[in-house]
């Protein structure tokens, strides 16, 4: 496999850069800009009021101008803002919208977002197997991506996974990741130690270590200083109930688990509060009078018929089965015989992205590959090992991608992979990887009776004023003919 770096000067129509955006748009992008500074500093405060009203007023912003990267942030912002509120039915609509766009627009940023948010939703199922693909999902995109806050969190978020499958050891390392990413990488973001120290005394009680659990717990003995942090601030007051069990000390344990019971109230989290009444219970049977006992295992009845009749729980769940069902790949959209994306939804999901890029700046490259020699593989053993031939390379492409990348068949034996976030010369060395892959699948003679070769070309968004798909597949294109005009069997990219 050849890999050239072409320089075609004469062929394309497109020149110049992306072009200057009036006043009226700098405008408006300032106040956004405003808004994501006044936004940043009240996440780092825990202040999820004062989040949530900036974040509308971002929706409202970016929704009257189009901008689709600020919209889909907005979205998010809102349902883990409502989340952390208490305020399940705008969390479950702010969900839904940010999946509907991101799979629209989204750039990898917002599908780990995006698996964030189907994580809080499977969480309300109780569903581990889903729980945990979405966090994988979250913390491998974040790790890619450099977006280390993220990977502290969705690290938390594996720590609380593994407690509740009874993996202690797992879940403190875990735990101890998230507080490594954290305090090294977003030390100025609090709220991320604070829920890492959380997870850590969280797996140190599952394992009987109260030395380990009450040395997180010193760390944040100015939690309940914060003016906000409602939830984290009544997750410690549990922790500090079940370090009490631990230590024998039951009427130390039942005064915590009731303080916790009455602040989950305010943030409704049944779930939770139903936990927290099981251990009010237990405790109340051994330390309590009969009239108290009472009283507690009524309050647990009530709550128990409230959370039957609350709809959020149902319409919660009802979203995570549409979620996991609403996939980009309907029938309409699927070539039939590869199994990868048609031309249509090729054309019209890069026209999307290239739309967006306008504002975002997103690299954009699209590559362009076809069989090498497919006439005379047909002639040689028919068309059915030509067939053959071209669901190899449509499954094997399939196999090496990324899952946000967008790889379609343009028709007969060519092929279209579009990518964003990546740069030229990264996507030349991807380009490279599918053409070994496919020579060395195909060298198996179980796979197919002869070898299969393919040749390349490779455009991007970057130098020229690239509106459309067409635009894009143009570049790509004629560096494809460039690469069969050298020879065949080799990688081209048009520059």
């Amino acid at each position: 496999m050849v890999v050239y770096h072409v320089k075609i000067y004469d062929l394309s129509p497109f020149t110049g850069v992306y072009r200057m955006r009036g006043r009226a748009t700098m405008n408006y992008q300032n106040d956004i800009e405003i808004l994501y500074d006044s936004i940043s500093w009240e996440k780092k405060e825990g202040n999820y009021k004062k989040v949530s009203i900036l974040a509308e007023e971002l929706l409202k912003t970016s929704t009257l101008h189009s901008y689709r990267k600020a919209i889909l942030y907005g979205h998010y912002l809102c349902a883990t803002s409502y989340y952390y509120l208490g305020n399940f039915e705008k969390l479950l609509f702010h969900v839904e919208a940010h999946h509907k766009e991101c799979q629209l627009y989204g750039t990898k940023k917002d599908w780990m977002r995006s698996y964030y948010l189907q994580y809080v939703i499977s969480s309300f199922a109780s569903d581990w197997v889903q729980e945990k693909k979405f966090i994988d999902d979250v913390l491998s995109i974040a790790l890619e991506t450099d977006h280390y806050s993220y990977a502290s969190m969705a690290y938390s978020k594996l720590s609380y996974i593994m407690n509740q499958r009874q993996k202690y050891e797992e879940a403190l390392h875990a735990a101890q990741c998230a507080l490594s990413y954290a305090t090294t990488h977003a030390p100025d973001i609090k709220i991320l130690s604070i829920r890492a120290h959380l997870h850590i005394i969280e797996s140190a009680l599952n394992l009987k270590r109260a030395d380990l659990a009450m040395t997180s717990i010193e760390q944040l003995n100015d939690l309940e200083k914060s003016t906000y942090l409602t939830r984290e601030k009544a997750f410690l007051k549990i922790l500090k109930g079940r370090l009490y069990e631990l230590l024998g000390q039951p009427a130390k344990a039942l005064h915590y688990y009731t303080i916790a019971k009455e602040r989950e109230e305010l943030l409704n989290d049944y779930v939770l509060l139903r936990d927290i009444q099981q251990k009010r219970m237990a405790l109340a049977e051994d330390i309590c009078t009969f009239d108290e006992l009472a009283i507690i295992q009524k309050e647990y009845i009530d709550l128990l018929h409230e959370m039957e009749n609350h709809n959020w729980v149902k319409a919660a769940m009802e979203l995570n089965i549409r979620l996991q069902t609403c996939k980009n790949k309907t029938t309409e959209n699927i070539d039939y015989l590869t199994g990868v994306y048609n031309r249509k939804f090729l054309e019209e999901t890069t026209n999307r992205w290239l739309l967006n890029a306008i504002d975002t700046k997103e690299t954009i490259v699209c590559i362009a590959f076809d069989i090498d020699n497919l006439k005379a593989i047909n002639d040689t053993y028919g068309h059915l090992v030509g067939d053959e031939a071209i669901k190899l390379v449509a499954r094997t492409c399939s196999a090496e991608i990324r899952r946000d990348d967008l790889l379609g068949r343009f028709g007969g034996d060519e092929f279209v992979l579009v990518m964003q976030g990546i740069s030229l010369d990264q996507a030349k060395k991807k380009a490279s990887l599918l053409a070994s892959k496919i020579e060395e699948t195909s060298s198996n003679p179980k796979e197919i009776p002869t070898k299969v070769t393919i040749s390349i070309g490779l455009g991007d968004n970057v130098m020229r004023e690239v509106k459309t798909f067409k635009d894009l597949f143009h570049l790509a294109d004629l560096a494809l003919y460039q690469a069969k005009k050298n020879g065949k069997n080799q990688v081209v990219s048009f520059v």
